[in-house]
């Protein structure tokens, strides 16, 4: 019994540590949930930096995935028009090259 809570305590320090120092879900983010995701994160962040008077603007936006590695962004605005983005997911490393995870980057 002592060995079983040791082992409990130990995997919650990890968990606990690797949480402090910002890791995220890569399950979810390697998903294509979170290709989705961050495709419309993305998409909206460039849209923030290149036209920054239309962000208060945005009605809506949807997220077409066309391939595992691909997908199209459609940001909607009140006026009626729409801004399309491609997008495209790669393998990126972090932590010094310690962690192997998925990166979206999007172009208008």
């Amino acid at each position: 019994m002592k060995k079983i809570i040791m082992i409990t305590v130990l995997l919650s320090a990890a968990f606990s540590a690797q949480a402090r120092r910002g890791a995220t879900d890569l399950t979810l983010k390697n998903s294509m949930a979170g290709f989705a995701s961050e495709s419309i994160e993305h998409s909206m962040s460039v849209l923030n930096r290149t036209n920054p008077t239309v962000k208060d603007q945005v009605a809506g936006a949807s997220v077409q995935i066309i391939s595992a590695a691909d997908s199209t962004v459609i940001i909607e605005l009140t006026d009626g028009s729409e801004m399309t983005f491609n997008c495209i997911r790669f393998d990126d490393t972090s932590r010094g090259g310690t962690v192997l995870k998925k990166e979206v980057v999007c172009r208008q």
